[in-house]
């Protein structure tokens, strides 16, 4: 009994976490991030910091999207400018009308790494935004590069 009980749970995890609806047969949006905030600008700090993206969203459909999520993270090794800590995805509820373009600010957690020779490293950022439409959902990858 007990195998199936951990089935059921991992099964319904696993249904929960799928888009719900058809995918959207829709251009996917543009979506880039600048860093507004960053370690140079709190004097490259050893520890917990917060950075600032502005997440620039153009919607290229003929139909309104709503974006509802992102998931965020750094793939650069640890010792570089920083690393994005806890939480990694941060949910929105913004809508884009057809051919329109929003502009969305976003503060992150993160870890610096202070003076060093690799502070001032890009920063690799990886991840998908989730948008919703009438026809469906759309997942956007995302792999970003970010100077400093």
């Amino acid at each position: 009994m007990k195998p199936l009980a951990v089935f059921a749970a991992l099964f319904l995890a696993a249904c929960s976490s799928t888009p719900q609806g058809p995918k959207a047969d829709v251009p996917l949006p543009e979506f880039e991030i600048e860093q507004t905030v960053g370690p140079g600008d709190a004097g490259y700090p050893d520890g917990p910091l917060d950075v600032k993206y502005e997440l620039r969203i153009r919607n290229r459909s003929t139909v309104p999207m709503t974006f509802k999520r992102l998931s965020l993270r750094t793939v650069n090794p640890a010792g570089g400018a920083y690393t994005l800590t806890q939480p990694l995805e941060h949910t929105f509820n913004v809508p884009i009308p057809p051919n329109g373009e929003k502009t969305v600010e976003l503060w992150v957690h993160a870890r610096s790494y202070g003076v060093s020779m690799r502070d001032r490293e890009p920063v690799t950022l990886k991840g998908v935004a989730y948008f919703d439409t009438p026809q469906g959902y759309v997942n956007q990858p995302i792999i970003q590069e970010l100077q400093q």
